[in-house]
């Protein structure tokens, strides 16, 4: 019997009012979800990095070296993995980071130095392979 009570209570629920509604708060949930995350975008710095230069300066400095072709890959391989974990550390940080060569115009910081500095401290081996 109490079964029934209940389906007849279930019954007088208006499911459309009921749908509307769950509509209304998913709906205000995803405005303030995307607000903060477009509020968020608005304070994150745009810096360039000239990665051709700092790969282009490290590859001649090994091409010079004359190491065995098994080590000089090693070496590559570890510098490129510091290059990728530095630029991702500035995103992180907070900040969009743009390949110099791509950009067209405009002043942006250049954190060139910075990555190229950050890249020896995580290689800490492999010397700096500025000209």
């Amino acid at each position: 019997m109490a079964t029934q009570s209940l389906r007849g209570r279930m019954g007088a629920v208006n499911w459309t009012a009921v749908a509307l509604g769950l509509s209304v708060v998913g709906s205000a949930l995803w405005g303030v979800w995307a607000t903060d995350k477009l509020l968020a975008l608005d304070k994150r710095e745009v810096v360039t990095v000239q990665l051709s230069s700092i790969m282009g300066d490290f590859i001649e400095a090994e091409a010079r070296a004359g190491r065995p072709p098994e080590e000089t890959k090693m070496r590559v391989q570890a510098y490129l993995q510091a290059v990728e974990a530095s630029v991702e550390h500035l995103g992180r940080e907070g900040r969009t980071v743009l390949v110099a060569e791509a950009v067209v115009a405009g002043s942006t910081p250049d954190l060139t130095e910075a990555v190229r500095a950050d890249v020896a401290r995580r290689v800490g081996a492999i010397p700096d392979a500025r000209r």
